[in-house]
């Protein structure tokens, strides 16, 4: 098992985890349970960009509570982080 898919049955641990390989060196994460299959898609730089890590992740438990009808709060929605538009001057 390798160590982003050991990564992801930690996260997502009432799911059997499944990675495969993609050319571009991202995964195809694949989560069965509960009768459902939930696949997604995830690039190299989502892989290894902390930050873009964390918004997968939330946006997969997002995605799947959404698929069992529990959406959690919207206060739990907003603690998404994101970035901040960049600000321009004028010299």
């Amino acid at each position: 098992m390798s160590l982003i898919q050991e990564k992801f049955s930690s996260l997502f641990s009432n799911f059997e985890v499944t990675t495969q390989a993609r050319p571009d060196g991202g995964i195809l994460l694949t989560l069965r349970g509960d009768g459902r299959e939930f696949k997604r898609s995830i690039s190299y730089q989502q892989l290894h960009n902390g930050d873009q890590l964390s918004w997968v992740i939330s946006a997969i438990r997002r995605d799947l509570a959404e698929q069992a009808s529990e959406l959690p709060q919207i206060s739990m929605l907003q603690s998404q982080q994101r970035f901040a538009l960049p600000t321009y001057h004028s010299l």
